[in-house]
């Protein structure tokens, strides 16, 4: 079943984009780079009309404009926009739906959640459009899964079609003649009700619902809507009921513990449809809540979790609660990273800020780990122990962010969480071991310089899943030294002295970069992409104005969250640096 994929911008005074759901993320940006203003995803001829219609007071038009997306195609989408306080600032919501999608939608629609559907076999209901320009009016509806047109006319000889074959009740004929010259006006929002016998040609009167919107598409005016009898809409809710009783969590409305586990054993076996994904999601500081506040305070987050969950996935997921404060999902079609990066991106936002003024003291967000079908398990069980593993490799990171399973960095890791489980060894918290490297490096920095520089960079380099450490030195600020891939386009960094990178920096002495990052400067970011660079984290050699020399730890595939404890490990590195006099600075150049 489809459904109409709402991508929304939020925009402060300057058009700047300050958030953006997973649906605008993924049709219009990719991994490691984000737009910074929606005049840049506009068509350029209809900047100018865009800018105008944001700016205008009236927030019930609806206008349609062309975006790019990431493919470089230009496509219409319907655009409405509100002014909403978000994160104390009341900023403009921009929602953007593709106009061909929606036409898509509308016709292939179901009104009720999709098993329900299948439990009813429901085949009653009709969809219409309504053509201002043209005046015609069209009605249909879907026998074994092919569109049958019903009517297809002048709105006017329709009307007086269905009243003279006495189609429509005696007693609700001026009702019915009120309601279509209403449709015409193409209000907002059209909804009607009367008795009639459109769907049985006269033989069976029913009471019939009939519910439409306005979309204008580059200047055509339409509404688009359903007929629907009453009586199926009273045996769906009885239906839905039924099987929430049956397979749902009562307090956050998902699936249960049973249900979402039958799905996923159901889902994930061998031959089954690939490209999909199995993720865990996790509540960081839970517990606390309940201890300080109490299980009435926890319920709340536990159902605001649930309700959030459901309302970001929409049709793109299946949801359950696994136990306790973990949620469990199966994601379809995740053929492309950008799609599930976005999706566990707008979580990871979403949680926070739902609840980061729910309790003064304690930081509610969520830890994500997830595990792809069949590229890393051809079993729900395979599947759940590793994206297990991610999971807690979220939480050892420092928590509110997601981790997906990859081979090339986790395999070895994996092995060793499984077998120290398997023979009850405690396995080190990644934070303490990192410690033990930084303060054997320092001890031994003094006493041997080159020596203590190589061995820790070396660990950072493999450990961190970096793909090049450079040093740049002296007044041209060329390369001196490099542990893993030597890039040309790394061979120097004079933009140490640029505006550019001192705005980037500004009251800092190192600059973070990954695909979450709000790059401050765009113009900084695009050196970096220039230089082929997805995610960084630089750290200045004396000071920001007097720079002597500049250490980057680079990431150049692609772009991956940092770490608390990764980029404090850099930072430290570079600060241990800083305090040798250059002599011993220039000892790792030799």
């Amino acid at each position: 079943m489809r459904t109409l994929e709402v991508k929304i911008a939020y925009l402060d005074e300057n058009l700047k984009i300050i958030e953006r759901n997973k649906e605008f993320y993924s049709t219009f940006e990719k991994v490691g780079f984000i737009y910074t203003s929606i005049t840049d995803v506009v068509f350029p001829k209809h900047k100018a009309d865009l800018l105008k219609f944001i700016k205008s007071g009236d927030s019930k038009d609806i206008v349609a404009f062309k975006f790019k997306e990431i493919s470089g195609e230009y496509k219409y989408n319907i655009v409405t926009k509100a002014k909403e306080d978000f994160r104390c600032q009341n900023l403009t919501v921009l929602k953007l739906i593709d106009i061909s999608n929606a036409f898509k939608t509308f016709s292939e629609a179901e009104f009720y959640e999709k098993k329900v559907a299948h439990v009813l076999s429901l085949t009653s209901e009709y969809l219409f459009s309504y053509q201002k320009s043209t005046n015609n009016f069209t009605m249909y509806n879907y026998i074994q899964n092919k569109r049958v047109t019903v009517y297809n006319q002048d709105i006017d000889a329709w009307k007086s079609q269905v009243i003279t074959d006495g189609f429509i009740a005696e007693s609700d004929v001026k009702e019915f003649e009120g309601k279509i010259e209403e449709l015409k006006e193409c209000n907002e929002i059209f909804w009607a009700r009367f008795v009639c016998s459109l769907r049985s040609n006269k033989s069976v009167f029913e009471h019939m619902s009939l519910k439409a919107v306005k979309f204008i598409d580059n200047g055509e005016v339409y509404m688009l809507g359903r007929m629907l009898p009453e009586i199926v809409m009273n045996q769906s809710e009885k239906s839905a009921m039924l099987l929430q009783e049956l397979k749902f969590d009562a307090l956050t409305g998902v699936f249960n513990k049973k249900a979402i586990s039958d799905l996923a054993q159901k889902r994930f076996v061998t031959g089954a449809k690939e490209n999909a994904l199995l993720a865990i999601v996790d509540l960081d500081h839970f517990k606390p809540v309940n201890d300080a506040y109490g299980h009435l305070a926890g319920d709340k987050v536990l159902a605001r979790a649930g309700e959030m969950l459901r309302n970001i996935l929409g049709e793109d997921g299946v949801i359950g609660r696994y136990g306790g404060d973990e949620f469990l999902i199966i994601l379809e079609d995740m053929q492309e990273e950008t799609v599930f990066r976005g999706i566990f991106r707008t979580i990871n936002n979403d949680m926070r800020m739902a609840f980061e003024d729910m309790f003064p003291d304690i930081k509610v967000t969520v830890s994500i780990g997830a595990a792809r079908f069949p590229k890393d398990g051809s079993t729900f069980d395979e599947l759940f122990k590793k994206a297990d593993f991610c999971l807690y490799r979220a939480k050892d990171k420092g928590r509110d962010r997601y981790v997906f399973f990859r081979e090339d960095l986790h395999s070895e890791l994996y092995k060793k969480a499984c077998e120290a489980k398997t023979e009850g060894i405690k396995y080190d918290v990644r934070e303490v071991r990192e410690l033990k490297s930084m303060s054997s490096f320092l001890l031994n920095l003094s006493a041997s310089t080159k020596s203590a520089a190589e061995t820790v960079l070396g660990h950072m380099l493999k450990t961190y899943n970096l793909d090049s450490i450079n040093i740049y030195y002296g007044e041209a600020m060329e390369r001196k030294f490099c542990l893993g891939q030597k890039s040309d386009l790394l061979s120097e960094a004079r933009y140490v002295y640029s505006d550019i990178f001192k705005n980037a920096l500004g009251s800092q002495a190192f600059i973070r970069i990954d695909f979450t990052t709000e790059v401050i400067s765009p113009d900084f970011g695009k050196i970096l992409d220039e230089r082929g660079v997805k995610s960084s984290i630089q750290c200045v050699i004396g000071s920001q104005e007097n720079p002597l020399g500049l250490i980057t730890f680079d990431r150049l595939k692609e772009s991956a969250l940092w770490a608390e404890y990764e980029m404090n490990c850099c930072i430290m590195v570079a600060a241990a640096l800083n305090l040798l006099p250059e002599s011993k600075i220039k000892l790792l150049f030799v």
